[in-house]
């Protein structure tokens, strides 16, 4: 049987050629089984070897400068073949969603630890968006009703009812009741709602008629919002 011997300067290169397995240099493997596969078929063995680069051993310099040679004569006729290995794909897929999480955070949190929401929301709304970001959490929560209230812990079953434990009566804990009825914060309530006469101009018939959902939905009123909120303890889960 003839036998053909190859020589590799790199190491790392002939150990991936011993095995076949998903991974980086996977096509070549595989492309190198099969061209020693058909040579035995034909009697011929293949032997790999390897030889250290770039020590002026003649043979191996020699064939540096032939693929050198057929490297720059190829020019722009070369062409890349897409990597399709699982490993790769897996890689890409991976980077992609680290890409993709690292470009979600630099557009939603500041350097600052604040809540910036972008785009058409948070260019209307600065006070939120350049407060501290418990707070404008809290105020967003509130906002869009996913704030820990009574009603809003009964109905995902953290709660057996949905009674204010703040004053401790027999209403149900909803906004509108913690930014006017709660007894524990009247005077937190007094302060938020002339501060939102003084902002809007509106008399005291014409704030009590106004709904929460409005005052979240005037900018004007957002600083008001905000002070409150600082002030009480709205964003706490209900006592053990």
């Amino acid at each position: 049987m003839k036998t053909v011997v190859v020589f590799n300067d790199s190491q790392t290169a002939i150990r991936r050629a011993a095995y076949l397995e998903p991974g980086p240099g996977q096509r070549i493997a595989r492309r190198i089984n099969r061209r020693a596969q058909a040579l035995l078929a034909h009697s011929i063995a293949t032997e790999i070897h390897w030889v250290p680069g770039h020590s002026g051993i003649p043979g191996h310099e020699e064939a540096d400068r032939q693929a050198n040679l057929a490297r720059y004569a190829s020019g722009d006729t070369v062409t890349e073949r897409p990597c399709t290995s699982a490993s790769n794909r897996a890689r890409r897929i991976s980077e992609g969603r680290s890409a993709a999480k690292a470009k979600w955070e630099a557009d939603k949190c500041s350097k600052h630890c604040s809540y910036r929401l972008k785009g058409k929301t948070g260019t209307k709304r600065p006070v939120p968006m350049t407060s501290v970001k418990s707070l404008a959490t809290r105020f967003y929560r509130l906002k869009c009703g996913h704030a820990p209230t009574g009603v809003y812990l009964k109905r995902f079953s953290h709660r057996e009812d949905d009674k204010c434990w703040w004053c401790g009566g027999t209403a149900a804990q909803t906004r509108e009741h913690l930014f006017r009825q709660c007894s524990r914060w009247r005077d937190q309530q007094k302060a938020l709602w002339q501060a939102v006469g003084k902002v809007t101009g509106w008399k005291a018939g014409r704030c009590r008629q106004v709904q929460v959902s409005e005052l979240f939905s005037i900018e004007e009123c957002d600083q008001a919002v905000m002070d409150f909120l600082a002030a009480i303890e709205v964003r706490k889960f209900s006592p053990k």
